[in-house]
């Protein structure tokens, strides 16, 4: 750890999103200290650390340049104790080993890996490192999240949208619409964040539900794909246990909207969030709860709303750091002293509640890529449903 106890962090590339997560990192509450850049270019680097850190009083003390600089920053002992790649998907398994054998922590960026297994591999290294892998879905840190679980009791139906318009630029040049890049499109860069409150809804917060098998199904009943086959727009339906649904659009074709809500049989009300990715600035964050019936049948509705809230104080990505930075300091204080347990999806050894929140992120972030995995086969097999 850093000075002061703050983890000290190594950015792997100057991609847009590094941004706001190196502010995010860098302030009090997050306990984290970016200390090195890292860019093949060197002017890019300069100009990242530039424009991000001119505000913050702790710049980076290491800048890694030139076409080794991923490894140069990986392999220094002296840079970071852990290190944040969002690089695109089909190079995280080689960056994230080498950043676990160097005893480096790593914060990824989603989707986290081109496959389950490639993902399963990632851990197992982490577990035999000592180190911890946590990926980069920045709400669920934010304490709306533990809100709208709750909120409806027995939630058996989720609907996601989550949709942005991209212009003739994105289209053309983006890394998230390219084969060779992040080649799950709209599914691996949209479907993730609504997959995952699927698997967070339905399993009540209790990760052993999803290793006792939670997804049932999954299908894709309307996709398209660019001219290099990477889709841009779907329709998924993901077949939980106990006849539960979650039924996702996502699409880099239609303008932007990031509304989850939530319903539930026998429930008062419906759940509804319509900021649920990017959320609002304010002191609050909100759930929308209502409810209709009916005054003369077919004839009459009338409509309740009321509104739950949660702090903001903290922003999601802050939020995320301070777990990242706590979880990663639990490891390091107990992994080396207690048996891991990989089969089982307990990655790194010991009792507190940190090291199994830590096991429990990583048993989230693992099944939300197996759903990937089957919406991308069911694609690939003409929209058929693909059991899990």
């Amino acid at each position: 750890m850093a000075a002061a106890n703050k983890l000290s962090v190594g950015v792997i590339g100057c991609a847009n999103i590094a941004k706001k997560n190196c502010v995010a990192a860098s302030t009090p509450f997050a306990a984290c200290s970016i200390t090195a850049i890292s860019s093949r270019s060197d002017d890019k680097a300069r100009e990242f650390v530039n424009e991000v850190f001119s505000g913050i009083e702790q710049h980076p003390t290491h800048i890694f340049s030139g076409s080794d600089a991923y490894d140069k920053l990986l392999e220094s002992k002296e840079s970071c104790d852990a290190v944040y790649i969002p690089l695109p998907t089909k190079l995280h398994e080689a960056y994230v080993g080498t950043a676990l054998r160097n005893k480096k922590h790593v914060l990824l960026e989603k989707p986290v890996a081109v496959s389950a297994q490639s993902y399963r591999d990632m851990l197992s290294i982490a577990s035999q490192e000592g180190k911890f892998l946590m990926d980069g879905t920045m709400y669920v840190h934010q304490t709306r999240t533990k809100h709208i679980v709750k909120a409806i009791p027995n939630a058996n139906r989720i609907h996601f949208n989550f949709t942005f318009e991209g212009d003739e630029d994105f289209f053309k040049n983006n890394v998230r619409v390219k084969k060779e890049g992040d080649f799950m499109g709209c599914i691996g860069d949209l479907a993730w964040y609504c997959v995952r409150m699927g698997l967070l809804v339905f399993s009540d917060l209790n990760a052993d539900a999803l290793r006792q098998g939670l997804v049932k199904e999954v299908q894709v009943v309307n996709c398209e794909l660019n001219d290099e086959g990477v889709p841009i727009d779907a329709d998924c339906m993901v077949y939980f246990s106990d006849k539960r649904v979650l039924s996702i659009h996502c699409s880099f074709k239609h303008p932007l909207n990031q509304t989850v809500t939530i319903f539930g049989t026998g429930s008062e009300y419906t759940a509804t969030i319509t900021d649920v990715i990017l959320p609002r600035k304010g002191e609050h964050l909100e759930i929308s709860l209502s409810k209709q019936h009916l005054i003369e049948y077919d004839q009459i509705c009338c409509q309740e709303e009321k509104v739950l809230q949660a702090s903001n104080a903290h922003v999601q990505e802050v939020c995320m750091w301070h777990n990242f930075a706590k979880w990663a300091q639990k490891i390091d204080e107990e992994s080396s002293q207690a048996a891991a347990d990989v089969k089982n999806e307990k990655w790194w050894g010991g009792g507190s509640d940190e090291v199994k929140a830590a096991n429990d992120i990583a048993s989230y972030s693992l099944h939300t890529q197996i759903v990937l995995d089957g919406l991308m086969e069911s694609i690939q097999k003409g929209g058929v449903r693909i059991p899990l």
